[in-house]
């Protein structure tokens, strides 16, 4: 599957404002700071690629329902952790989210964003269908997202047909089937520190 850089930045970076009226408005906030972050001139010397990361991860936090994203990759195991494990689980998972794909070279090569339909599946629950496009490529990308008060925020992104969540869902099981959830938090302490 390919996964341009770009791509997983369009899924991390969060809105410019905490009230959207729209889950598409969310979401285009947050294409649009993605794409002020990649073209701005400060970034452009290699020295300062670093500096741009590191901008990205700082605001990455807000764009995901840390709390949701985490109850569904963890699925059924989620009631097996007690509080404080939930919470450093969050933080860890995320962590990893943002290691695997932030540590690849920044590269932007005038993508576009095409925005095809907003599901409003209750109150609460949205979808948002887009596409990333280019000369060479046509990637669907379907964000899911949870209102909590106010605010829009992502707890799964599906890329091709692939969910994040799933993805990793199917890897915590197969570590929790035989392991702890201390041992897993202890496994992505490992992986996070790498």
């Amino acid at each position: 599957m390919r996964f341009p850089f770009l791509l997983f930045l369009l899924l991390l970076i969060p809105s410019q404002t905490l009230a959207q009226t729209t889950p598409t408005d969310y979401i285009r906030g947050n294409v649009d700071a993605v794409v002020s972050i990649l073209t701005s001139p400060e970034y452009k010397e290699e020295a300062n690629k670093t500096a741009q990361l590191r901008q990205l991860e700082n605001v990455v936090d807000t764009f995901f329902d840390a709390q949701e994203l985490s109850k569904r990759a963890l699925a059924q195991y989620w009631k097996t952790f007690n509080d404080a494990q939930k919470q450093e689980f969050q933080v860890l998972f995320l962590k990893l989210i943002k290691q695997v794909y932030l540590k690849k070279s920044v590269s932007y090569n005038n993508e576009v964003v095409v925005y095809h339909q907003e599901l409003l599946k209750s109150d609460t629950l949205a979808e948002v269908h887009t596409s990333l496009t280019s000369p060479s490529l046509n990637i669907p990308i379907n964000y899911f997202l949870i209102k909590r008060g106010d605010s829009w925020a992502v707890y799964d992104v599906s890329i091709e047909n692939v969910s994040l969540s799933k993805n990793y869902r199917s890897q915590f099981q197969s570590i929790l089937q035989n392991s702890s959830p201390d041992e897993l938090i202890a496994t992505l302490k490992e992986k996070t520190n790498e």
